[in-house]
């Protein structure tokens, strides 16, 4: 049985941009496995514990869309957009600050990350998105405007869904 994705809220994350593009690196080596891991996941590192806490409250063991704002970027813009996307699945909690699945899960750019995170999160479908969504277009769950013209996101948030 297939899970249903909430359109109740998503959550907006900044990410490094080369984790994100590493992370299509981790789908492929897991899909190459033998046997290869299917759906394959990728995982980052938060402290944002309750962030998710949160999430997977709310969400009522449906699926959640992520939304990333690419922090780091090669090619800076004046305008933060969204550039990316993926299905939140669920949260793990780390083990003396490293991932506690298989290293397969994890963006190659993240090898020499310091192990400090409290949670990791796990993402399927991670995908560029075809039009990037201007960052000043979301809103922050439960509030009554959208975020000012030039806000940077600096940690995971649970956000109004953008399809609403």
């Amino acid at each position: 049985m297939e899970k249903t994705t909430t359109n109740g809220f998503a959550i907006l994350a900044p990410v490094p941009e080369q984790h994100l593009i590493t992370g299509l690196d981790a789908i492929a080596s897991q899909l190459d496995a033998d046997p290869p891991e299917i759906p394959p996941v990728v995982a980052y590192g938060s402290g944002a514990f309750e962030v998710f806490d949160k999430a997977d409250e709310l969400r009522q063991g449906l699926l959640v869309n992520m939304f990333f704002y690419a922090s780091h970027p090669e090619s800076p813009t004046f305008k933060p957009f969204a550039t990316w996307q993926a299905t939140y699945i669920k949260q793990l909690h780390s083990r003396r600050g490293r991932y506690p699945g298989k290293k397969i899960h994890r963006p190659p750019s993240t090898a020499t990350d310091s192990p400090t995170w409290a949670i990791f999160w796990l993402v399927q479908d991670l995908a560029k998105l075809d039009k990037p969504i201007p960052v000043e277009d979301f809103r922050g769950l439960g509030k009554k405007t959208d975020y000012p013209s030039r806000f940077i996101p600096e940690g995971p948030m649970l956000v109004e869904h953008p399809g609403r």
